[in-house]
């Protein structure tokens, strides 16, 4: 039984590492995306050949044009408090009154909203060089990985789908 117990759990970590995956591409002056769905990144490794120093923003984004992020109108709720003025009259004749706090919701309505996507991650590249980054813990993004870069260059990163670490 115990060996079947070590067996199990060997299978379990060598299948998390069957998903992983290297990807690796170029990317010209402006926006790529390299993956449109949420990704785990263990590892990036970035090379400028521009010939310049390069900026180069990760962003948890899925665009192929901007980077921004539309978040759509949704209705949301808020607590406070409020005061409840009780009145009666007793027994005897006599009106009194007394006030208790208590918690109110009321629901309201959020506008649609252009905000910059969540930046993962900016690395300045200097000229022809490389930069390779191995965070201590993955980064995940939730909508995908896309970068901004203001020259040219070549990308390869460990990356993961979410949920799998």
């Amino acid at each position: 039984m115990k060996n079947l117990f070590k067996y199990f759990v060997t299978f379990a970590a060598m299948a998390g590492l069957l998903v992983a995956e290297v990807v690796s591409g170029t990317f010209a002056s402006g926006i790529t995306v390299v993956r449109s769905t949420g990704q785990s990144v263990a590892s990036i490794s970035l090379t400028d050949t521009s010939g310049a120093a390069n900026t180069v923003v990760l962003y948890d984004n899925d665009s192929a044009s901007s980077t921004n992020r539309i978040y759509q109108p949704y209705t949301a709720t808020t607590q406070s408090t409020a005061p409840v003025v009780m009145t009666f009259t007793n027994f005897t004749g006599v009106v009194q009154s007394y006030t208790n706090i208590v918690l109110t919701t009321t629901n309201i309505t959020v506008g649609l909203s252009t905000n910059q996507a969540r930046r993962v991650f900016t690395f300045r590249l200097p000229a022809n060089g490389t930069v390779t980054f191995t965070p201590t813990t993955p980064q995940g993004t939730t909508f995908g990985l896309q970068l901004s870069a203001t020259g040219a260059g070549g990308y390869n990163a460990d990356i993961q789908p979410l949920g799998i670490q």
